[in-house]
């Protein structure tokens, strides 16, 4: 019995698995009824199973430890496994992007790689090296191109230096990348390697680069003069390369005629449609500098005809209608360019480009249609944003200051011409000058000074031989009137005689010769010839107007300025005319309106303030016509205006 519920005992202790203390049921049992020794022995074999377990248990707990120290670690394992496996994707990935990024880069290179000359060794003991010679040159082709002006559309080159660049290509020895990045650009990119040599000669050295399929060139001379020796070799290995921007550097460097053949070879034989048309709109452009405006609008249009999508020829061919005085034709050619300059298809023009030119041609419409305002924001927009074209721009943001009566803006502009940048146009620019300050001039009547501006006419067509073609449309109406002005009248009507029949502003001064010789119906005669030839321009009905207000006629000169408002509603000119003619009319009330429409187009005209001082005061208004007298005061105003002026502010009510 006592062993059954030993036994019992042990099992309920082995199934407790428990503590180290005896079982109290089991030794309540065993000492109960058993002797004292073995109630002793009982205890001791119960001590002895309770060490044996606890032993048991603390092996249990050690081998539990270690296996869950060992699930920990392969957790653990696991998890950097993991890790690793995606480090070594990532970097995989990463050497695979990178690999791809050469081999696209290595096939959208196209630089210009200058290797080591060949050179004898005496030159090469003395420090000119080939490595020094291809340095040289580098410097050389990287000075060029940064003189070069031009707003043409990098991606449109077949051979762009923009993204490479010039650089020397000195060889490396062993395997690294710079070794992967030369060969992949070897087999897959469009880069041009330069070689060459320099040999000794009976007189000197000669100087030969190679620049693969565009072919070599040499150059040969004095030793002494190496350096430019090798300038000139720079200008072949440009020329060969890199033909039209070879073309606009000599542009931009005043050697016309040498860019000639340049444009012409371009416009001919250029490897792709859009370097052709570059090549045709350059070479109308020189052509009119150097042979004649009409020649050159025949080769811009021929240009058009060769290639429909030429928008830049078309954007010449409005400059040159402008400058012949057609206005009309030159607003419709202009929605024409801007057609194209929409479509774009040649990709001639980048972003921008595109926002200049459209600032540039909105300022041509605005100006042939009276708002000289507008027309000068729009050229200074485009002045700040610079381009190729900037020279010109200035001077015509003169030319528009000036016609808007803004004369202290038109002499600060005229200020800034000195600070010019590489103009590629220079005959060109050299006429917007003169013009620019010929109207400056016309603005305060300074007649003899007009005349005195034509004297750099006769040395800019020395230089420039076609620019002569230009005058009759241009300076010809100015200096013709002020002869006219002057008393000149035969050599006036001389000059203006031999003008072309369809020059608009040349009917105008015609015009206005005949009214200072009060020729009034001949006068008459040629305002409508003017009009009819373009009718929707409001210059000629403005002029017209101020005539008939002159000999008297009222009511006739109101029905032209209003005309002229209608063509022009920014047209200040006729608005401030027109408040004139009310005034002289004695409507004050009705020429004030007039007055303040003008002032929005015209703010700093100080006549247009003088007169708008007298309609105050004759309408009472003695403060407001003082503040308008002030304003006028710190105008520019003609002799005949500051006398008035000086009559009418001494007076502290309405004028006289």
């Amino acid at each position: 019995m006592s062993e059954e519920t030993e036994g019992q005992d042990t099992g309920t202790e082995a199934v407790a698995g428990g503590g180290a203390s005896v079982d109290p049921f089991a030794a309540a049992v065993a000492l109960g009824g058993a002797s004292r020794e073995r109630a002793d022995a009982f205890l001791k074999k119960q001590e002895a199973f309770v060490d044996n377990q606890n032993s048991l248990i603390d092996i249990q707990k050690h081998h539990l430890h270690r296996q869950l120290t060992a699930l920990d670690l392969g957790i653990w394992e696991k998890r950097l496994g993991v890790l690793l496996r995606i480090a070594t994707a990532f970097t995989g990935l990463v050497i695979a992007a990178g690999l791809a990024f050469m081999i696209w880069d290595a096939s959208e290179s196209s630089g210009l790689l200058i290797e080591p000359f060949s050179v004898p060794p005496d030159l090469a003991a003395r420090g000119i090296t080939g490595q020094v010679v291809a340095a040289k040159l580098l410097d050389h082709l990287s000075q060029m191109q940064a003189e070069t002006s031009t707003s043409r559309a990098a991606k449109s080159y077949v051979n762009d230096w923009g993204q490479t660049g010039i650089k020397l290509d000195i060889p490396e020895t062993g395997v690294s990348l710079t070794e992967l990045d030369n060969f992949l650009r070897e087999k897959l990119g469009h880069d041009i390697h330069i070689t060459g040599e320099v040999v000794r000669t009976a007189t000197g050295v000669s100087l030969t680069a190679r620049t693969g399929g565009e072919g070599a060139e040499s150059v040969t001379g004095s030793e002494a003069d190496f350096d430019g020796l090798v300038r000139q070799l720079s200008e072949s290995v440009y020329g060969l390369t890199q033909p039209f921007r070879y073309g606009m550097y000599l542009n931009s460097h005043d050697r016309l005629a040498e860019a000639v053949p340049v444009f012409k070879a371009v416009a001919e034989t250029g490897p792709t449609r859009v370097d052709r048309a570059y090549g045709y709109n350059q070479r109308g452009l020189l052509t009119t500098q150097l042979v004649s405006i009409d020649t050159g609008l025949h080769q811009l249009q021929q240009a058009m005809a060769v290639e429909p999508e030429n928008l830049l020829a078309q954007l010449r061919i409005t400059d040159v209608e402008k400058d012949k005085s057609l206005p009309e034709q030159a607003i419709r050619d202009n929605e024409k360019m801007l057609t194209l300059l929409t479509s774009n298809k040649l990709g001639m023009a980048t972003e921008q480009t595109t926002d200049a030119i459209k600032q540039v041609n909105q300022s041509l419409v605005d100006g042939l249609l009276g708002d000289f305002q507008g027309s000068a924001q729009n050229l200074k927009a485009s002045v700040q944003t610079g381009g190729a074209r900037a020279a010109i721009i200035v001077r015509q943001l003169a030319q528009a200051a000036a016609l808007d009566h803004n004369l202290a803006m038109a002499r600060n502009t005229i200020g800034d011409f000195a600070n010019d940048r590489v103009d590629p146009f220079p005959g060109i620019t050299a006429l917007e000058t003169i013009v620019a300050r010929m109207l400056t001039d016309r603005e305060t009547h300074d007649w003899a000074i007009v005349l005195s501006e034509a004297d750099a006419i006769a040395p800019m067509v020395q230089k420039y031989p076609g620019m002569s073609s230009w005058l009759p449309t241009t300076t010809v109406p100015l200096t013709a009137y002020a002869e006219a002005m002057l008393g000149k009248i035969a050599d006036a009507e001389a000059h203006i005689s031999a003008t072309p029949a369809d020059c608009y502003d040349c009917l105008i001064a015609r015009a206005r010769i005949a009214e200072l010789q009060g020729q009034h119906p001949r006068a008459d005669w040629w305002f409508a010839r003017a009009i009819d030839g373009q009718k929707s321009i409001p210059m000629a009905y403005s002029y017209w107007g101020q005539a008939l207000m002159e000999r008297g006629d009222l009511d006739g000169a109101i029905a032209k300025f209003t005309l002229a408002n209608q063509k022009g509603p920014k047209f200040a000119d006729p608005l401030e005319m027109w408040g004139e003619a009310l005034l002289l009319q004695k409507h004050p009330d009705q020429a004030l309106p007039k007055f303040e429409d003008a002032d929005k187009y015209a703010p700093n005209w100080g006549r247009l303030h003088l007169k708008w001082g007298e309609a105050l005061g004759y309408a009472g208004k003695n403060d407001e016509a003082r503040a308008q007298y002030e304003k006028a005061s710190n105008l520019d105003l003609t002799a005949a205006d500051k006398a008035e002026l000086a009559k009418v502010s001494a007076l502290s009510i309405k004028p006289q």
